[in-house]
């Protein structure tokens, strides 16, 4: 992350200094707890942009190896892919990432119960997903363990 790196406490004292420097100095801050990120102070034209480009455009990403679209309406983050049609929604980036690899572990779920039956796309898209870490192989925010 770029931007100055400032602490909860300092932030709380230099509240009034760092705004003014966010609006006036296009300065960026990123407030730490404990030496962990907790949240970003930017100006509010960049947070506009970031919020028209997530809306309008999206960003492309990837979960565990699979090329996603991510998209962010106000509210709520929104996760697509091409490759299997799946999506995940949540209100935080988070909770959206998953809800879309709970969506992932589903489908899977559901091939492999007919995977002696799968037509030849679906069993490719079987083969795809075997290769990609299982609901075990994850923590509980859906990333590899």
């Amino acid at each position: 992350m770029s931007g100055i790196t400032i602490g909860t406490t300092e932030v709380r004292d230099k509240l009034a200094h760092v705004l003014n420097e966010v609006a006036y100095g296009s300065q960026r801050y990123i407030v730490e707890r404990r030496g962990k990120p907790l949240a970003a102070i930017i100006p509010a034209g960049e947070y506009e942009a970031l919020l028209e480009m997530l809306t309008d455009a999206g960003v492309r990403g990837e979960i565990h190896g699979i090329a996603v679209q991510i998209r962010f309406d106000g509210d709520r983050y929104f996760i697509s892919d091409d490759q299997f049609d799946l999506y995940g929604e949540g209100p935080t980036l988070e909770a959206a990432r998953r809800d879309y690899w709970l969506a992932v572990q589903d489908y899977r779920a559901d091939l492999e119960a007919d995977a002696d039956r799968l037509a030849p796309y679906l069993a490719d898209r079987l083969t795809h997903l075997r290769a990609l870490p299982t609901a075990e192989a994850t923590d509980e925010k859906g990333t590899p363990a």
